[in-house]
């Protein structure tokens, strides 16, 4: 009698174990060539995933791709091993994460800031007119010669969403301000980016807001030699000019991460190419250096325009 009763109970505790272990969601993120130490999106994602791991029964994992070609093995790695939700990072990823996608029909995947059109991809892009007119209050408030700037690498579709978006940010602050529009040609060419931000200089441009890929090196050194206020993409790029950056626009990953996980564990989750936006809370200001570089009351006015521009009250128009 004894016996069976203690083997009812062994049965019943491996019955209760199993359940438990069998609520954990299994997540994993796969790195750009950027590494887990970019000061970017990939450790900003792996930080966000750790801080929604803290209140959810959520167990996470991580590989770091060193070159492209590693994409598609750590992917697949995740894939096979049976992981709940996969993301990748950014849109030289899109292909591997395709692929990926096509091989695991079964597994769900995440691209950050990419495009997969498969059914079992969730595909986060983003408003980057609304992420730019951010860029555009900052500017109007911070600058102090009303003349500043927007950098571009090439002049695609995609680019020119910033410059739309950063001219209507500064002038729904102060129509007076006078922006001048410049391209590089190339998101590689640090000279010529570095000629451009010289030549704004000359012209007495005291900020410039860029989106210009890794020409953005010439354009801050230009800015370190001539004190030129700066705002960025990329939160990388304070610790190259602390003095100068004014703050970076991010996405708003922890919101998102979370968010994202939330609905996949409440079954509310849908596989889709979802566009973020102010209304999502999607993006934020680097707010350390925002601080330390702009008055308590210029940062309350920052978020009056981003509510004006909510309540329909600023429009963004879709083409120049």
């Amino acid at each position: 009698m004894n016996f069976k009763i203690i083997s009812i109970l062994i049965l019943f505790l491996l019955l209760i174990s199993f359940a438990v272990s069998a609520q954990y969601m299994e997540v994993a993120l796969v790195s750009d060539v950027g590494g887990f130490k970019d000061s970017s999106y990939n450790q900003q994602l792996r930080n966000s995933l750790n801080k929604v791991a803290e209140n959810l029964n959520l167990k996470t994992d991580y590989r770091e791709s060193d070159l492209m070609t590693e994409y598609q093995d750590n992917l697949n790695y995740f894939a096979e091993n049976n992981f709940d939700l996969i993301w990748g990072v950014g849109s030289t990823m899109e292909q591997a994460v395709k692929e990926a996608a096509q091989m695991y029909p079964e597994t769900n995947f995440v691209l950050f800031d990419g495009i997969v059109e498969e059914e079992n991809v969730m595909s986060l892009t983003f408003k980057r007119k609304e992420e730019a007119f951010l860029a555009g209050v900052v500017a109007a408030l911070a600058s102090d010669n009303a003349k500043v700037s927007f950098i571009g690498g090439q002049k695609t579709e995609k680019i020119g969403h910033y410059q739309l978006g950063f001219e209507t940010g500064v002038k729904s602050v102060n129509s007076e301000i006078e922006i001048i529009s410049r391209y590089v040609g190339s998101f590689n060419d640090f000279s010529a980016a570095k000629e451009i931000s010289a030549e704004l200089a000359a012209e007495n441009v005291d900020l410039i807001f860029y989106a210009a890929g890794p020409s953005s090196r010439g354009i801050i050194e230009t800015a370190l030699e001539n004190n030129i206020k700066l705002i960025s993409l990329d939160a990388a790029d304070i610790d190259l000019a602390p003095n100068n950056m004014v703050t970076a626009v991010l996405k708003n990953t922890d919101h998102l991460v979370k968010m994202l996980i939330e609905n996949y564990s409440n079954d509310n989750y849908i596989n889709e190419i979802k566009e973020f936006g102010l209304a999502d809370n999607a993006f934020v200001l680097e707010q350390d250096q925002l601080s330390d570089m702009l008055s308590s009351e210029k940062r309350t006015k920052i978020e009056e325009y981003k509510q004006q521009f909510l309540a329909g009250e600023i429009e963004i128009p879709s083409a120049p």
